[in-house]
């Protein structure tokens, strides 16, 4: 089934033929029709805007690894309508949280593509007028096409507040996804899919509570046993060992989905890359994986199960190459006398994980899991415990009188689990 919706500017709301399958006054919401299957939670951006407006946010922002400008701007106005918060929620000066569906429905931002790619979940911008239209879709359950007419306004990316005599990028586009995942015009005004939209205005960047009711009809409210991601730890370096933190894992058959560079600038495809089939430990709360080497980019991050859209999970950050190693700020002397103890610290743990202390007679470095160590082999034990809420650790140790013209380096680990680790700088200690 094909649909056409577009949103204009001012208060006449212009659209297509299509039926409108509006509820009581009560709901308020009106649906095209049409749901997107899993196989179709991808959407990526062709940027191609000629404003310069459009690209002048620059900063990175962590909960949004690897894209700014208009790119970020479209990822975001898409992860508003998953089920939860992407990542932390943070990202918009403007909204409280990213991330406010409530259904059985998480996209999965998939990075850049070329051209229109109709019915391929891309976005982009095209030359024209549309007679007072700011933007369109068409498409259906078998996939969609946005474009922003880019002639008749100027576009700006945020993400703060825009000029009075431009639009904004994400609230245009969480209206036209919204008709992407199978709404149509909403008669609530401040609703997200009322049909115009105004200049300066980036309040439909946040869904409402009509819009809520209308993600929820189509895909069935949030399922309790959705997957949810807290947190990554370990590596997310290529071939490294990460753990994805969070719950309602199954036992087995779980999949990771991230950021597939292969489709990168490519009008076809569009799917993520998707790694499984893996095991879950901890009573469902973690899934250890190894990093892969090729075919994934800095994102987002998804736990898929078997199932329907209730079996994906909201989206999560995931910078590619980012390591815990040297996380931990370990401190403590350089040089001291035989016969005396020396202490050390260090802060930035996890917190509440077992941490061992080790010293070694080499700094040749060595790896295990995929995590390098600063320390050489054989390293030896000299202490041990849990680190406290605040991320912290110590240890102590005597050095005997034979010690003296020794050099030794001394590196904290915390053991997370799951083949992962967290490891400090390293210190040199000369004994005298």
């Amino acid at each position: 089934m094909k649909k056409f919706s577009q949103l204009s500017i001012g208060a006449l709301a212009l659209f297509g033929a299509s039926s409108l399958m509006i509820t009581d006054e009560a709901d308020s919401y009106a649906t095209l029709g049409f749901s997107l299957g899993t196989g179709q939670r991808d959407f990526r951006l062709n940027n191609n805007f000629a404003d310069g407006a459009a690209n002048n946010n620059t900063t990175a922002d962590p909960n949004w690894p690897g894209y700014d400008g208009a790119e970020l701007a479209i990822w975001k106005s898409a992860a508003e309508w998953g089920s939860d918060a992407f990542g932390d929620g943070s990202g918009d000066p403007t909204q409280n949280k990213i991330g406010n569906g409530g259904a059985n429905f998480n996209p999965v931002w998939n990075g850049n593509a070329q051209g229109h790619g109709t019915g391929r979940n891309i976005i982009s911008a095209i030359n024209g007028s549309g007679g007072g239209a700011i933007a369109w879709m068409y498409g259906g359950s078998s996939g969609w096409t946005i474009e922003f007419l880019d002639d008749d306004f100027t576009f700006s990316d945020g993400p703060g507040s825009i000029g009075g005599s431009q639009m904004c990028i994400q609230a245009i586009n969480t209206h036209e996804y919204g008709h992407a995942l199978g709404l149509d015009h909403s008669n609530v005004r401040g609703a997200t899919m009322w049909p115009s939209a105004s200049y300066g205005s980036t309040g439909p960047r946040s869904i409402n509570s009509d819009d809520q009711a209308g993600v929820q009809a189509i895909y069935g409210v949030m399922d309790a046993n959705m997957p949810y991601i807290d947190d990554i730890q370990g590596s997310t370096a290529a071939g490294g060992t990460a753990i994805v933190i969070g719950g309602n894992y199954t036992a087995d058959r779980c999949r990771i989905w991230f950021n597939s560079d292969v489709l990168n600038n490519q009008q076809s495809g569009g799917e993520p890359y998707k790694l499984g089939s893996l095991t879950s430990t901890n009573g469902g709360t973690q899934i250890s994986f190894t990093v892969p080497t090729s075919g994934i980019e800095t994102g987002g991050i998804h736990v898929k199960l078997d199932g329907g859209g209730e079996s994906l999970s909201e989206g999560h950050p995931f910078e590619l190459g980012s390591s815990p190693w040297n996380k931990l700020n370990l401190t403590g002397p350089t040089s001291a006398n035989a016969g005396t103890t020396v202490n050390y610290s260090f802060t930035n743990a996890t917190n509440n994980v077992p941490y061992k202390v080790f010293y070694s007679f080499s700094n040749a470095g060595t790896t295990v899991n995929g995590h390098e160590f600063d320390i050489g082999s054989p390293a030896t034990e000299f202490a041990a415990g849990n680190t406290g809420a605040g991320g912290s650790g110590s240890a102590s140790a005597f050095l005997p009188a034979g010690a003296s013209g020794v050099t030794a380096y001394i590196e904290a680990v915390t053991i997370l689990g799951g083949g992962a680790f967290e490891d400090s700088n390293m210190i040199t200690l000369v004994v005298n």
